[in-house]
């Protein structure tokens, strides 16, 4: 049963990878909403991606696919979701706490939150 997971993850793999690059390009056009839809559906698979890591053992792989997940979110314009796995994020992994800060300080610099 073991074995039956790992295609899974693989295309799991191969899907957000597909959907960040697309969600990229869409940014890049300055298309906005196709940016957001394929940013979001990045950051729910990565999401994923982590958990599956975790229970399968590669802990610094899912420590990466929290940190993509929430600059996807972030990206997306969903910076409460993103804050909110960057602080689980430093609370379970203190030993990453300077590489953690320097996503979010990136993010906050690309991607300001617009002032209301």
């Amino acid at each position: 049963m073991a074995t039956a997971s790992l295609p899974l993850s693989e295309m799991l793999v191969t899907v957000k990878s597909r959907e960040l690059q697309r969600g990229m390009l869409a940014e890049m056009r300055g298309d906005r909403t196709g940016a957001v839809r394929h940013l979001l559906a990045a950051a729910h698979l990565e999401v994923v991606l982590a958990d599956d890591y975790e229970q399968a053992g590669p802990l610094d792989l899912a420590l990466r696919s929290r940190l993509s997940a929430a600059s996807c979110f972030w990206r997306a314009a969903q910076s409460q979701e993103a804050r909110q796995l960057f602080a689980s994020l430093l609370q379970e992994n203190p030993t990453q706490e300077r590489a953690i800060q320097q996503v979010i300080e990136a993010l906050e610099h690309d991607y300001p939150r617009p002032s209301c």
